[in-house]
């Protein structure tokens, strides 16, 4: 089971959300049944107790939330998982700011391009990489100014959904 701590970027309220299986979540305590259809790497029809939602989502990493759309109607969310809670714990972060020096692949694809190697500078906002997915080709930026501590990939290769790419220092 995966648990995560879905919170509004306006609000103190969080809701606790647990993937039972392929076809089943709790929210809060409560069960539904699900399936969902990603139409592209950031929309999906989900379907819910036999109710379909249009859901899009757009990662605002400067600002540490991400923007979803049901139905059209907005959110500013911030979602952490069971291993981001206690990260937080064990490293004295009270203000919830999830400070990360690693960069994590959003999506499985294919590496595209590699800009950067190891003990390189980068500033804020620099394409790191390039990563297609679904025929669309992602920029992975930094976040921050940083240096390339190590490199985890290379030029075409296959990863998963949240393999490591690159750690910065």
């Amino acid at each position: 089971m995966n648990k995560y701590s879905i919170s509004y970027a306006d609000s103190k309220d969080k809701n606790e959300l647990t993937l039972i299986s392929e076809s089943k979540v709790s929210i809060d305590g409560k069960e539904f049944e699900y399936d969902c259809k990603w139409l592209s790497p950031n929309v999906m029809i989900l379907r819910i107790n036999n109710k379909n939602y249009y859901i899009s989502a757009v990662d605002n990493p400067d600002e540490n939330f991400t923007e979803v759309s049901i139905d059209s109607i907005i959110s500013r969310v911030i979602c952490k998982s069971e291993l981001d809670i206690l990260k937080e714990k064990l490293s004295g972060n009270k203000s919830g700011d999830n400070v990360r020096n690693d960069i994590v692949s959003p999506m499985p694809g294919i590496i595209k391009k590699l800009n950067v190697k190891e003990g390189q500078e980068v500033k804020k906002g620099d394409v790191l990489l390039v990563l297609e997915a679904m025929k669309m080709e992602n920029e992975i930026k930094a976040k921050k100014d940083s240096v390339i501590k190590k490199v985890c990939v290379e030029e075409m290769s296959s990863v998963e959904k949240n393999e490591l790419l690159l750690m910065l220092g």
